[in-house]
């Protein structure tokens, strides 16, 4: 009898809605993430008024969670590949709301920096073992695609952030809207009902009972199920060689296109989160109303969900790389808009549309090369490592931008030295990436078809 992939069972008619079925838990996982993630950029003005804080100071408040985001990320990566995606993601969503509602309790810049440190360690970690976990339950033909909706979730937590602290802080107070983030400790916990376990890696940890029980659970799915189960003679799978996850990323088969992908992802999170963190409070500062901020930010995010589920799209239609350079170009063109027409010609609802749509698709860009470009031995650290170095990006440009603002700078002025690593995000996609991996089932990947990839 042949040998069967999982992807083979899940691309049978019928099969794609246990593929969404996954897409869905993990999108909700994502979108409650985003929530407790942006929430703070949302109230980042009441805070810098009640505490009385610099513009440096409050730069630093969107950048604890990151600090969190950083130790989460990579650890839950590492834990993930040795212990499983399932129950890392179920403790990872509980972890971060656990450490949000205490925020409500905060009276001090210290507390409050402590509180979204830990909360960030969970929101680091939920990120590449959602990613991760699409990815493996993913069709081949809409890999991209599953890739980057669950990190459009995510996105839209960003947009639910922003439609509550709309309602939520003029009523409230900016203190519930943390109170709120609590929520996703429930779904935590439903999680661990709702979830299984990634096929593959239980197949490689040797845990085949398991990983047939949920191949057979997919077979009842399908339109026209097979009628004898599956049994685990019937599934193929490459023996796991145990080796330290993070010095493979760096070894010589690796290492080329681990640095190109970390690259690319630095500069494409210092944009997405140095402009999405510091919009609402720039605006304020430029003389619209709160109300205003919190709307055109918002409109912002949710063009930004649009540009991520194009960024799939895209990649799935013209490729991985190709995807890449045509992502980085449009952000570079709607960064030049911003400043010259939107602060500069008032023209901010369409700078705000173009500004979402396309740097949030040049940030999702880098997601379905890091699934296909490691095996599944080291894909959730991979996937980990490559969000952690996104995060550094991401927790420095904040900080610097208020800096730069404390001295004297406009933000127009900050926006612009963007365009220089978003042109080297390019090169380095070109120099260092180079292969392309559209099309190949995600078994294909784990024997190696990275380093023999369709050379570009």
């Amino acid at each position: 009898m042949g040998k069967v992939y999982v992807s083979d069972v899940l691309e049978k008619p019928g099969g794609f809605k246990y593929s969404l079925r996954i897409l869905l838990f993990d999108g909700l996982a994502m979108l409650f993430d985003g929530f407790d993630f942006m929430i703070v950029s949302f109230t980042m003005t009441q805070i810098m008024e009640e505490m009385e804080l610099g513009l440096m100071a409050t730069g630093s408040l969107a950048s604890f969670s990151l600090i969190g985001m950083l130790i989460g990320g990579f650890v839950a990566g590492w834990l993930a590949d040795r212990f499983g995606r399932r129950h890392v993601l179920n403790v990872s969503i509980m972890v971060y709301a656990a450490f949000t509602v205490p925020i409500f309790f905060a009276h001090s810049f210290d507390a409050f920096a402590i509180c979204r440190i830990l909360s960030g360690m969970g929101v680091g970690a939920v990120i590449p073992l959602s990613v991760t976990i699409a990815s493996e339950y993913a069709p081949t033909k809409h890999r991209g695609l599953f890739v980057t909706v669950s990190k459009m979730f995510m996105i839209l937590g960003w947009v639910v952030a922003g439609l509550v602290a709309m309602w939520v802080v003029p009523l409230l107070g900016w203190r519930f809207c943390y109170l709120i983030g609590g929520f996703p400790f429930v779904y935590g916990i439903l999680m661990y009902f709702l979830m299984p376990e990634s096929v593959q890696w239980l197949l490689r940890k040797g845990r085949v009972d398991k990983a047939v029980a949920i191949v057979n659970q997919i077979n009842r799915t399908l339109d026209e199920p097979r009628p004898e189960p599956y049994v685990a003679d019937e599934l193929a799978v490459k023996p796991l060689k145990p080796k330290g996850q993070v010095r493979t990323l760096l070894s010589k088969k690796y290492l080329r296109v681990t640095l190109g992908i970390w690259i690319v992802a630095f500069a494409t999170c210092a944009l997405s989160y140095g402009l999405t963190n510091w919009m609402p409070t720039v605006l304020t500062m430029h003389g619209y109303s709160i109300a205003e901020g919190y709307g055109l930010t918002t409109l912002m995010n949710a063009l930004g969900a649009l540009g991520a589920l194009f960024a799939g799209f895209m990649a799935d239609k013209i490729g991985r790389l190709n995807s890449t350079y045509l992502a980085v170009g449009l952000a570079i063109l709607s960064t030049l808009f911003m400043v010259f027409f939107g602060f500069g010609q008032g023209l901010m609802i369409p700078a705000c549309i173009l500004m979402g749509f396309t740097i949030n698709y040049a940030y999702i860009t880098p997601q379905p090369i890091t699934v296909e470009a490691y095996p599944t031995e080291i894909r959730a650290t991979g996937q980990a490592c490559v969000t952690t170095v996104a995060r550094i990006g991401g927790l420095i440009v904040p900080i610097a931008i208020g800096g730069a603002l404390q001295s004297g700078s406009t933000f127009e002025i900050v926006a612009l030295f963007f365009i220089a690593p978003l042109i080297l995000a390019a090169v380095f996609t070109k120099v260092l990436i180079r292969n392309e991996t559209k099309g190949l089932v995600i078994e294909a990947i784990d024997e190696g078809a990275m380093a023999a990839g369709t050379n570009k």
